[in-house]
C-alpha cells in the first residue's frame, strides 16, 4: 500500500510511518504543493494524507485538480484537525473524505485510513456533481463540453479544466499560480505564456466578452475571474419609469394641453347653461305677471363636441364668455319689465 503524505512536520511523518509499518505500507513525504499534485496525478496511491496545519484551501493544486478533473482515485484524509464544528465542515467542503482529530491517536489513524480505502470506490460521481451552471453556461466535465445557450462547445482537457476553475467561483479571482498548479502541476513561471494562450482561446470559444452577460476579466497580479453582468432588459425595465417621467414628447404635450383646454371649455359651458336655466326661471316668473324680461328671448344652445356645428364654430375668447355670463346672470336689484308695447315700467308694488 502506497501513501502520499503532505506535511512539513518531520515528527508527524515519522508517526504515520510507524502506524503503517506493520502493514508494509510505503509512505512518501511531500512538502511542495506542485510536486505533490504532480506525483498524485502520475502515481497510484491508496490514500492521500494531508497535514491540517498546511491548510485546506479549495484552490490548492491537489484539491483543485481533484475538482476540475474529477480525479478521485484515492481517498483524502486530513490529519491533525482541530475539534471545531465550523472547521470540520470547511474541511469536508474543501474535499476531505475523512478527518483525524488532534491529538492524533495511532489506532484511530490506522482505522480511518483503512476504512476510507475500503469504502472508496473510484466510480463516476453523480450527474449533478459533474455539472456546473453559471448564467447561460453549463459545464459538463464528463465530456469536457460547455453548453452556451443550449449550443455545445468542445474544449480540450486543459481548456475545460481552466474553465471549471474560474466558473466554480464567479466574482472571485483565480491566480495564475493556482491555475498552473492545478492544470499543469507546474509553476507559474514555466507555463506563463502557454496559460495566456489557453485563456485567449477560452475567451474566444465561449464568447466571454459580455455578449452572453458573462465576461472573463483579467487583472494584473490577481488573475482571472468570471463576472456576471445585469441583463439589458432588466436595466431597461428599471429605467423606463424614470425616462417616462423625465422625457415628454411634443406630441404628448400638445395632447395634454388640448385635453386641459377642452375640460376648461366644458366647465365654462356648464356654468353658462346653469345661468341660462336661472334666467329662464326668472322669465317664467315674470310671464305670470304678464310681462317679458329683456334679453331672454334668445337661449344658449349646446352642441356635441364632434358635431359639424361645434367643429366649424369660432373659438371662444375670454371676452365672449364674460358677455354671455353678463347676459345670463339675473339682476340682483329691482327687475325692469316691459309691457306689450315695449315701454319700461316698474314692478307692482313700487311707488313710481
Amino acid at each position: 500500500m502506497k501513501l502520499a503524505v503532505m506535511t512539513r512536520s518531520t515528527a508527524l511523518f515519522r508517526l504515520i510511518c510507524q502506524c503503517f509499518e506493520s502493514d508494509g505500507a510505503q509512505c512518501t513525504r511531500f512538502s511542495d504543493e506542485v510536486v505533490f499534485a504532480r506525483a498524485i496525478y502520475r502515481d497510484d496511491y491508496a490514500a492521500i494524507l494531508i497535514d491540517a496545519e498546511t491548510g485546506m484551501n479549495p484552490m490548492r493544486p491537489v484539491l483543485a485538480r481533484r475538482s476540475c478533473y474529477a480525479d478521485r482515485r484515492a481517498p483524502l484524509i486530513v490529519v491533525g484537525a482541530h475539534e471545531d464544528r465550523a472547521s470540520i465542515v470547511d474541511l469536508f467542503d474543501a474535499g476531505a473524505d475523512d478527518i483525524v482529530l488532534c491529538p492524533i491517536n495511532s489506532a484511530e489513524l490506522v482505522l480511518r485510513v483503512h476504512l476510507a480505502v475500503r469504502r472508496f470506490q473510484p466510480q463516476q460521481t453523480a450527474e449533478t456533481a459533474d455539472r456546473l451552471e453559471c448564467g447561460p453556461y453549463l459545464l459538463d466535465r464528463r465530456t469536457c463540453t460547455v453548453w452556451v445557450d443550449d449550443e455545445p462547445v468542445r474544449l480540450t482537457s486543459r481548456e475545460f479544466a481552466i474553465a471549471w476553475l474560474v466558473f466554480s467561483c464567479p466574482g472571485e479571482y483565480v491566480s495564475r499560480r493556482q491555475i498552473a498548479g492545478a492544470v499543469w502541476s507546474s509553476s507559474e513561471d514555466i507555463v506563463g505564456r502557454t496559460l495566456e494562450q489557453h485563456i485567449y482561446k477560452l475567451r474566444k470559444k465561449l464568447s466571454l466578452n459580455g455578449s452572453h452577460d458573462v465576461r472573463l476579466r483579467t487583472m494584473y497580479a490577481h488573475g482571472y475571474r468570471i463576472e456576471l453582468e445585469v441583463e439589458k432588459n432588466v436595466r431597461d425595465l428599471r429605467e423606463a419609469p424614470r425616462r417616462q417621467a423625465v422625457a415628454v414628447t411634443p406630441a404628448s404635450a400638445k395632447m395634454e394641453m388640448a385635453v386641459e383646454m377642452s375640460m376648461e371649455a366644458q366647465d365654462v359651458l356648464s356654468t353658462i347653461a346653469s345661468r341660462c336655466t336661472q334666467a329662464e326661471s326668472v322669465a317664467a316668473t315674470a310671464q305670470v305677471d304678464g310681462f317679458t324680461l329683456h334679453g331672454t328671448s334668445s337661449r344658449a344652445e349646446l352642441h356635441a363636441a364632434n358635431s359639424e356645428t361645434a367643429l366649424s364654430a369660432r373659438a371662444w375668447t375670454a371676452a365672449d364668455c364674460a358677455d354671455v355670463l353678463a347676459v345670463c346672470t339675473p339682476p340682483t336689484g329691482p327687475r325692469v319689465l316691459s309691457c306689450a308695447v315695449g315701454e319700461p315700467v316698474h314692478r307692482r308694488g313700487n311707488s313710481h
